[in-house]
C-alpha cells in the first residue's frame, strides 16, 4: 500500500492491520507513527522486482536444432551502430624484404627496411659468425657504410643535395666482403638553391602584340619586358587618378590595356597579318 491509501485510514483500521501485522506497541501509537510502522510491511514489490517475476521462457531453439545444453546458441551481444569503426591494425611486418630510400629535404634521406627471418639466416649462414649489419650508401662519386640495427627498421642518412642515391642492406663479414640482404630504389635530391632556369618564352606574345601595333600604325615600341611592364603601370594610374587615357596620352599600350579598355577602332589584325 502507498503512504497515501494509509492515511486516508482510519485509527482504528490502522491498528487492526497493525495487529495484523504483529507490531508491538501498536495500541499506543498515534495515526502517523501507525503509517511510519506499517509502510514497511504494506509496501508491494516493484514490478520489475525478482520477487514480482514469474519464472523466464526458456528460448525456442531455431527449427532443425536440438534444444539439448551441448547444442545451445549463445548469442553475441551487438555492438552499438554509433560505435566508431577501428578497423584492421598495422601490422609490424609485412613478410616482404625490401629496403626503400625516400627524400625528406635537398639534404636529408629516409631509408626502412624489413628483411625476414628466413632469409637474413641464409645470408648469416654465407657471412658467418661475427658478421655486422651495414648500409651501404652508393652515389656517382664512390659508396660509404654505415652500421644499422636491423630490428630498427629505419635510419635517417644526411647527404648532398643535387645528388643521385642509391643503397644496399647488407652482412659485413670480419674481412670486410658484404654480403647483399636487399637493395633499394634510385632517388635524387633536389637542390637546395634558388632554380637557376629562366623562361621567358611568355614575353613572345607580347613582342608580337608590338609588331601588330606597329603594323596597324599605332603608337607602340620594342623595348624590354620591364620597361614595357612599368609603363603601363604608369598609363593605369594615370588613367585612374586624372582621366587621361592612355592612348591620348602618349603611353604604350598592351594587349592587356586594350583587350580590357578597348577606346579607338582597330583595324583588321588578321588582314594585317595576310600582307
Amino acid at each position: 500500500m502507498t503512504p497515501e491509501q494509509l492515511m486516508g485510514m482510519s485509527v482504528k483500521e490502522l491498528k487492526a492491520l497493525a495487529e495484523e501485522k504483529n507490531l508491538p506497541k501498536a495500541a499506543k501509537m498515534r495515526k502517523e507513527e501507525l503509517v511510519q510502522a506499517l509502510l514497511p510491511h504494506t509496501r508491494a514489490p516493484h514490478p520489475g522486482s525478482p520477487a514480482n517475476r514469474g519464472p523466464l521462457p526458456l528460448p525456442v531453439p531455431p527449427s532443425g536444432v536440438s534444444s539439448s545444453p551441448s547444442s545451445a546458441v549463445v548469442q553475441k551481444p551487438s555492438v552499438p551502430t554509433g560505435a566508431p569503426e577501428k578497423g584492421l591494425p598495422v601490422p609490424d611486418r609485412y613478410g616482404k624484404d625490401r629496403l626503400v630510400l625516400m627524400v625528406q629535404d635537398p639534404q636529408h634521406i629516409f631509408a626502412y627496411w624489413e628483411v625476414t627471418e628466413h632469409h637474413l639466416a641464409e645470408i648469416r649462414a654465407l657471412a658467418g659468425d661475427g658478421a655486422t649489419a651495414v648500409l651501404v650508401l652508393i652515389t656517382a662519386n664512390g659508396m660509404e657504410q654505415r652500421e644499422v640495427d636491423l630490428k630498427g627498421g629505419n635510419y635517417y642518412l644526411a647527404v648532398a643535395p643535387n645528388a643521385a642515391y642509391f643503397a644496399q642492406l647488407a652482412l659485413r663479414d670480419r674481412s670486410g666482403k658484404l654480403f647483399t640482404l636487399v637493395s633499394s630504389n634510385h632517388i635524387s635530391t633536389p637542390s637546395a638553391s634558388v632554380s637557376t632556369r629562366t623562361d621567358e618564352e611568355w614575353m613572345a606574345v607580347d613582342e608580337q602584340f608590338h609588331e601588330l601595333l606597329a603594323l596597324a600604325g599605332l603608337p607602340g615600341q620594342i623595348g624590354s619586358s620591364m620597361s614595357r611592364f612599368t609603363e603601363q603601370r604608369i598609363a593605369a594610374w594615370n588613367w585612374k587618378e586624372t582621366g587621361i587615357r592612355p592612348f591620348s596620352s602618349g603611353h604604350v599600350l598592351s594587349s592587356h590595356s586594350l583587350s580590357s579598355h578597348s577606346l579607338v577602332a582597330m583595324p583588321d589584325l588578321e588582314q594585317l597579318l595576310k600582307r
